[in-house]
């Protein structure tokens, strides 16, 4: 698939889609909106790829929207994120694979919130998540000021984002935004390497164990156990569970191609 602002490509089971205008460190415009829906479509549909990294051209992932594009059809803000940027938005939440978010220097604005959107996250050392609206007096959008309380706590996300202060890699780790943190020179291949060990695992224990954790974030307790035994009731008979068992018994690594 060729797109003018978005960079797909294909490595076995893995997908990466990396925002390509790296001269403005990714900054998003209204082409860069409709190339990313139409690239994260794609991977959703793609039963071949197993895991999707998220990623940017060169020195950063991405610095927010482009405050410099005066062209775009957008009838308002409401208007560009909910015909424009919840699409891609629904697409990574609901995609039925994991998504890895590979950051390098800057996620800010809606940048951050595509970041945040991920179900994991690779940060190189000297990267960050910067909820930077405050600074135009505007507030957080893309879902940002449900996902940073969650992470950090009310008080603490309300004064990152009010005082549009940057959460480094560091702390991100301490908060449990990032799983991992990497020099930079090895950010690229060490969530490759993530990626591949995921897509040997089962996809049907990835997939599931992913829609009923982003369920569980607004249901309850009881809701969730009988959710989980509805999958389990229903995994227990596969083939993928009856290869994951033979294979323990047989004290070798599972195969689920």
């Amino acid at each position: 698939m060729k797109l003018d602002t978005i960079e797909l490509s294909k490595i076995n089971n893995i997908a990466i889609i990396k925002l390509n205008r790296p001269k403005l460190l990714n900054a998003v415009n209204e082409q860069l909106v409709w190339d990313f829906q139409k690239a994260t479509e794609d991977v959703k549909d793609d039963i071949d790829i197993k895991v999707v990294i998220i990623t940017g051209s060169g020195r950063g992932f991405s610095a927010g929207a482009d405050l410099s594009e005066r062209k775009a059809s957008w009838e308002g803000s409401k208007d560009a994120l909910i015909r424009g940027y919840k699409p891609f938005f629904e697409n990574i939440i609901n995609m039925p694979k994991p998504v890895i978010g590979s950051i390098a220097g800057p996620a800010a604005g809606i940048g951050a919130a595509i970041a945040m959107s991920c179900d994991l996250r690779v940060m190189s050392e000297d990267s960050y998540i910067l909820s930077v609206f405050s600074n135009i007096a505007l507030v957080p959008d893309g879902g940002l000021s449900w996902y940073l309380p969650k992470y950090m706590g009310f008080s603490k996300a309300y004064e990152h984002a009010i005082e549009a202060k940057k959460i480094t890699a560091k702390d991100c780790l301490k908060y449990g935004i990032a799983n991992k943190v990497v020099p930079l020179e090895e950010l690229e291949s060490k969530t490759i390497d993530w990626a591949e060990k995921l897509a040997k695992r089962s996809s049907q224990s990835l997939n599931h164990t992913k829609r009923l954790m982003r369920e569980s974030l607004h249901l309850s307790y009881w809701e969730t156990f009988h959710n989980e035994a509805e999958i389990q009731n229903e995994l227990t008979v596969s083939s993928q569970n009856r290869e994951a068992v033979k294979a323990f018994f047989e004290k070798r690594e599972p195969n689920f191609d």
